[in-house]
C-alpha cells in the first residue's frame, strides 16, 4: 500500500507556516493546501472534487476542516482537531443550488465564529483562491501565498515516502511496457496494460496521467494514448505519470519497435543520455535551474539535435505537476537540498521523436537518483 501523510509531517508543516506570517487565523483553500497542512483528500484519485474544502488554522493552534458533506468521509484519514461538514446533496433531495455557494456560506459563518470579540481579525489568506465574500467585516487580508510555496519545494520525509512509492510503482509500469511492447499492439491496449501493472505494484487505485504516442505521433513530443496500432521501426515515448495520495512520479522512456536503430536514433540515444549526465552535474544546492536548463541544452546541440529540443529541461515535482524550479532558460530559482526534480531531454523533428527523463532528490552534496528504469531504445 501506498505511504500518506503523517500526522508528525502536517503538524510540523502548520507550525512552520504559523511561525513565518503574523495572521491571526489562515484559510486554506486551495486544494493541494489543504492537504498538504492535513493530509485531506475530496477524493483519492483527485485534488478537487464535489466542491470547495477549507483548512482554518487559528494562532493559538487549533485547526478546523470544513468540508462538503460528500467528501465528509475521507476526513477519517486527515488531521484536524474539529471536523466540520455543510451539506450540499444528500443523494436523495435535489440540491438546487450551486455548491460553491453553500460552501462559502459555510466559511462565512465560521469566520464570523473566530473573528468575535476581537476588533481586527488579520486573516491568512492563498489570494486568487480564497472567496473574498466569506471574510467578516473586521478583517484585514494578508496574502500568504508565497510563505506556503516556499515551504513546498524542501520535501518533507513523509512527502518522500510518497514519492518513493510513486517512484517504484511507476518503475513496474516502464518495466511491463517494455515486456508487452510488440510491433501490433494499440497505444490504448499498451496503456491498459500498463495501468493494470501500477495496480498491481499499488495494492490500491492510483490515477495514471500519461503520454503514451507512437509513430509520427512521436515527432510532435506529447499526447494520450490512442487507437494507433504499433508498427516495426516506431518510436514510443513513454511517459508516466501516476499520482496517489496528493503525490505522484514522473518519468520517461523512449522505446523503439524495431531489432536495431538507424542511425538517427543511436545519435539521439547518445545525446539525450549525455544530457542527462550533463543536467545531473548541475543538481546541487545553490545553482541556478536556468544553469541546469543550459547543460542539457549544450548536451543535445554537441549530438546535433539542438534545433528539435523546444522544451523545458526538467522541474520540480510534489503536489503540483510542474512546479518549482523550473528547468528553463531564464530561471533565476537557485536549487536546494530537498527538492525533488525531473530531467527530461528530447528531441522531435520529421521522422523523429524521442525523450528520457529521471526523478531526483537533491541533497546537500548533490542527486540523489530516485527512478531505475532502463531508458535505453531498443527492447
Amino acid at each position: 500500500m501506498i505511504p500518506r501523510l503523517t500526522e508528525e509531517g502536517c503538524l510540523g508543516r502548520r507550525k512552520q507556516l504559523l511561525d513565518s506570517v503574523t495572521s491571526d487565523c489562515i484559510v486554506l483553500a486551495n486544494p493541494r493546501h489543504v492537504c498538504y497542512y492535513s493530509g485531506f483528500l475530496a477524493s483519492e484519485l483527485t485534488l478537487a472534487g464535489w466542491g470547495p474544502n477549507y483548512l482554518v488554522l487559528d494562532r493559538d493552534g487549533r485547526s478546523i476542516l470544513l468540508v462538503n458533506n460528500s467528501a465528509a468521509g475521507n476526513a477519517e484519514f486527515a488531521f484536524a482537531d474539529e471536523v466540520r461538514s455543510w451539506t450540499w446533496y444528500d443523494a436523495a433531495v435535489n440540491p438546487g443550488k450551486p455548491v460553491w455557494r453553500e460552501g462559502l456560506k459555510a466559511l462565512a459563518a465560521l469566520l464570523e465564529e473566530l473573528s468575535s470579540g476581537r476588533q481586527e481579525l488579520v486573516l491568512g489568506i492563498e489570494e486568487g483562491v480564497f472567496p473574498s465574500g466569506a471574510a467578516p467585516e473586521n478583517t484585514r487580508l494578508e496574502d500568504i501565498s508565497d510563505a506556503v510555496y516556499r515551504q513546498r519545494r524542501a520535501k518533507d520525509p513523509d512527502e518522500l515516502d510518497i514519492i518513493r512509492a510513486m517512484v517504484d510503482i511507476t518503475g513496474k509500469g516502464h518495466e511491463r511496457a517494455r515486456a508487452e511492447l510488440k510491433a501490433g499492439i494499440r497505444e490504448i491496449d499498451l496503456y491498459g496494460r500498463i495501468y493494470e501493472s501500477l495496480i498491481a505494484s499499488a495494492g490500491e487505485t492510483v490515477n495514471l496521467f500519461c503520454d503514451l504516442i507512437s509513430g509520427p505521433r512521436a515527432w510532435r513530443a506529447t499526447g494520450q494514448p490512442g487507437t494507433r496500432a504499433i508498427e516495426e521501426g516506431d518510436p514510443v515515448i513513454i511517459d508516466l505519470n501516476p499520482y496517489a495520495h496528493g503525490y505522484r512520479a514522473d518519468y520517461t522512456s523512449t522505446i523503439v519497435a524495431a531489432g536495431k536503430l538507424t542511425k538517427t536514433y543511436r545519435d539521439l540515444e547518445n545525446a539525450l543520455h549525455r544530457a542527462i549526465e550533463a543536467g545531473e552535474e548541475k543538481l546541487r544546492p545553490g545553482v541556478p535551474a536556468g544553469e541546469v536548463f543550459k547543460a542539457v541544452k549544450k548536451a543535445i546541440e554537441a549530438g546535433g539535435f539542438g534545433d528539435f529540443f523546444d522544451h523545458h529541461a526538467g522541474h520540480g515535482l510534489g503536489l503540483g505537476h510542474p512546479e518549482a524550479p523550473f528547468f528553463v532558460a531564464d530561471s533565476r530559482e537557485l536549487l536546494a537540498a530537498g527538492d525533488v526534480v525531473t530531467l527530461e531531454p528530447g528531441a522531435y523533428g520529421e521522422g523523429f521523436g524521442a525523450r528520457i527523463e529521471h526523478n531526483y532528490l537533491i541533497s546537500d552534496s548533490g542527486p540523489v537518483r530516485l527512478s531505475s528504469h532502463d531508458t535505453s531504445f531498443l527492447l
